[in-house]
């Protein structure tokens, strides 16, 4: 069950992204000793319904890249019980186009109009040189009409911390999606 939840969220985040880096920099990586990555900094805000997402890749590896993605908040216990789910069509309602990732030290703000609502912002990082890419935490974002004026404040603690095995799947991203779970 979990290398088919892997290999389905391979295949939609960065999946393009990753071939391309591992284009461009396999001649690096030869050499090249895994790094540690860091999660993302991202900073969001919101004007009527226009959410802005500023994502920094703190990483220092050539070959590391950092996106995010908006889902409505009350699909965060679905994506904690099953990762996967970000595959399903209409699942996600935004995420940074894969030709936009953020690379190393770099920054990075995206725009996207969403309708009214409560969504959960998140932000990962991946390389192709490190198979244990890094997932931050959910960011609650109100958008729009009633919800925009809200703050959520001290609720945002209440989140859960561990989207389970959403890190492990991002993982395959590096390792390519047909290999035998070990």
């Amino acid at each position: 069950m979990q290398l088919r939840r892997r290999k389905t969220l391979a295949h939609v985040i960065g999946g393009a992204a990753v071939v391309a880096t591992a284009a461009l920099a396999a001649p690096a990586l030869a050499s090249a000793e895994p790094a540690d990555l860091t999660g993302p900094d991202i900073s969001t805000s919101v004007d009527g319904s226009t959410l802005t997402v500023t994502v920094a890749n703190p990483n220092e590896a050539a070959d590391s890249s950092c996106g995010a993605f908006a889902l409505d908040a009350a699909k965060l216990p679905a994506l904690k019980e099953d990762p996967s789910k970000v595959t399903e069509p209409g699942f996600l309602t935004w995420q940074t186009p894969v030709a936009d990732r953020v690379g190393a030290g770099a920054e990075s703000t995206f725009t996207a109009d969403l309708a009214d609502g409560i969504y959960a912002v998140i932000g990962e990082c991946l390389s192709v040189s490190d198979p244990a890419p890094v997932v931050g935490d959910p960011q609650i974002v109100p958008v729009g009409g009633l919800f925009g004026s809200l703050d959520f404040g001290s609720l945002q603690d209440l989140l859960p911390g561990d989207l389970g095995d959403l890190g492990g799947l991002l993982g395959k991203l590096t390792t390519g999606s047909t290999q035998p779970e070990a």
